[in-house]
């Protein structure tokens, strides 16, 4: 059928080009003519795509090396603070070059340091150059990322600082990655010292003191023998425990008993250790006032039986005892002398001073890993007071030894009295010096200990605290609170030494002293420290964050690195 034109169309005027109408019909009739639409909006927009994602992508990164620009920026500001005071700025510039390149490489540029000092500050601005993929379509063809860090050294603060050091005889022992714990503990030591006196961040004042123990603390024998605060005339009641007739023998101090003794054995002459001293004066650091107070030096009695090296003796049927110590006769070898052999009880053969004037038969050895004696269990080195001799400390780390039970209460208290104002060696600061801080970093591998000996008379091993019977029959108790006396197990006597521990330790923690305690317990796979040493050493520290346990050389060091770190903290500023 033929088709025929709309009347309507045919019937429509023309429309003159141009009119308003005109154009609204071109228009619809382009939005109906699709053919190449696509193409042509998809060649219109793809430039500015292409930007954009070229921008994305060089701004990625650039972010990253800006980034790690920074990162490295601020390491090398610290550690510029970390330099010597006396480091020139060429040395510091130069020094900064150096670091810099060595971790963005050779296209870093480093500005000339800006440092100002009193304290000192050193500002750093660094530069480094990265070449954009899509520079020909952005038109930027290198992207120069800056960083800037500024390092503050704060004025710096003095310190006195007493390392206690365990080194007893399990500290021979092996870590867990096969080190000693000696070894390790002799490196971290050292590692502390040097950091400690050479960091700026701690004040030419700042000082650190030594003390290594065992089952007691020494000091140098020679330099204190005489001072004023030692027992030199027997004036302490307790300087006669274990000892009877020793002025009828002609002595008066335990210095003329150690006297006769090396003379028949040059190693018996006094070591530097002394009693503990009486509660509760064992818990704080006053100074000496009467007699009482004095510090009475560490004799060992002999102990029944003929000088031998561990052994059962009797001196009356069926009470037999082991002495440990016997190291010399009980007469002086005669029949009919002043001292002559006698059938006498175990105690009152301990306890006969004229065996002293002539001591017959010295019979020098081992017990137990410790050297018998006058001097036994006093095996630690002598403690060194508060200096900034960096020699005279490392000497002493390399001469430690390890030997001995542990006696963590005197090694604390002795720590203390080397930072204490009023104590023996008053060479501390004044309490309340708020330019000076007060520390005490104790590290032990073991807990509290004094050895029982059940079948001695005695009771024990002899110790700084005598034994737990007396030859005269009295006991520690002038040593321990009400609450822990009447010790006669090691059990018993480990509280009552965990007891005195805690007591000085909140007592140098607290006002005036306000000394800062650290506490590193070095418990290895093979020799742990049970719960209550390691509760024992967490009471013991200031804070939560200031217990480190350690288990090999590598974290001893991180812990003895982290106290120091603590202690002299350098600062970013922006």
């Amino acid at each position: 059928m033929a088709r025929h034109p709309d009347p309507a169309r045919r019937s429509r005027p023309p429309v003159p080009v141009g009119t308003p109408i005109d154009r609204r019909e071109r228009a619809a009739g382009f939005a109906r003519n699709r053919d190449g639409t696509i193409t042509i909006l998809f060649a219109f927009l793809l430039l500015p795509l292409l930007m954009m994602l070229g921008v994305a992508i060089d701004y990625g990164l650039a972010t990253r090396l800006e980034t790690k620009l920074q990162a490295a920026t601020d390491a090398t500001a610290l550690l510029l603070c970390q330099t010597p005071l006396t480091a020139t700025d060429a040395e510091l510039n130069a020094l900064a070059r150096t670091t810099m390149t060595g971790q963005m490489g050779n296209g870093v540029v480093v500005d000339p340091l800006t440092i100002t000092t009193g304290p000192r500050r050193i500002l750093l601005n660094t530069h480094a150059s990265l070449a954009v993929f899509f520079g020909g379509i952005t038109g930027t063809r290198t992207i120069t990322p800056g960083a800037q860090a500024q390092c503050a050294t704060p004025i710096p603060k003095s310190f006195e600082i007493a390392l206690v050091l365990d080194t007893t005889g399990s500290m021979s022992k092996a870590g867990n990655d096969g080190v000693t714990k000696l070894a390790a503990l002799k490196s971290a030591a050292q590692k502390f010292v040097a950091y400690v006196l050479s960091n700026p961040s701690f004040a030419q004042g700042t000082k650190i003191a030594i003390v290594p123990f065992s089952s007691a603390v020494a000091v140098d024998p020679t330099a204190y023998a005489s001072a004023p605060w030692v027992d030199t005339e027997g004036q302490a009641p307790t300087h006669w425990t274990n000892f009877s007739g020793m002025s009828e023998a002609g002595f008066k101090s335990r210095f003329g008993v150690f006297s006769k003794l090396s003379g028949v054995e040059p190693s018996w002459k006094w070591a530097g250790c002394f009693e503990s001293q009486p509660y509760p004066q064992n818990v704080t650091d006053m100074a000496t006032n009467g007699p009482a107070s004095l510090y009475v030096p560490y004799l060992a009695p002999d102990e029944g039986g003929p000088g031998r090296v561990g052994g059962y003796y009797t001196y009356f049927p069926s009470y037999w005892n082991l002495s440990y110590n016997s190291y010399i006769d009980d007469d002086d070898g005669t029949d009919n002398g002043t001292c002559p052999k006698q059938s006498a009880s175990y105690p009152k053969a301990q306890a006969r001073g004229c065996k002293y004037k002539n001591p017959h038969n010295a019979r020098p050895g081992d017990t137990l890993g410790i050297p018998n004696g006058p001097n036994f269990g006093c095996t630690s080195q002598p403690l060194q007071r508060l200096t900034r001799q960096s020699v005279v400390l490392s000497t002493l780390i390399d001469k430690m030894t390890a030997s001995g039970s542990t006696n963590i209460h005197e090694g604390l208290m002795w720590g203390w009295r080397t930072i204490s104002p009023k104590s023996v060696f008053a060479d501390g600061s004044a309490y309340g010096d708020d330019k000076v801080g007060k520390i005490i970093v104790l590290m032990t591998d073991g807990a509290n200990s004094w050895t029982e000996n059940p079948s001695s008379y005695n009771g024990s091993l002899a110790s700084s605290n005598g034994y737990f019977r007396n030859a005269d029959g009295s006991n520690a108790d002038s040593h321990f609170p009400a609450k822990y006396q009447g010790i006669s197990t090691s059990d018993a006597a480990r509280n009552g030494l965990d007891a005195l521990t805690r007591l000085a330790c909140d007592n140098a923690k607290a006002s005036p002293a306000n000394v800062a305690i650290y506490t590193i317990g070095f418990s290895v796979s093979s020799d742990p420290i049970d719960a209550q040493g390691i509760q024992l050493l967490k009471d013991c520290a200031s804070s939560p964050s200031q217990y480190f346990p350690a288990s090999d050389s590598g974290s001893l060091i991180a812990a003895f690195n982290q106290i120091a770190a603590s202690l002299g903290r350098l600062r970013l500023t922006q």
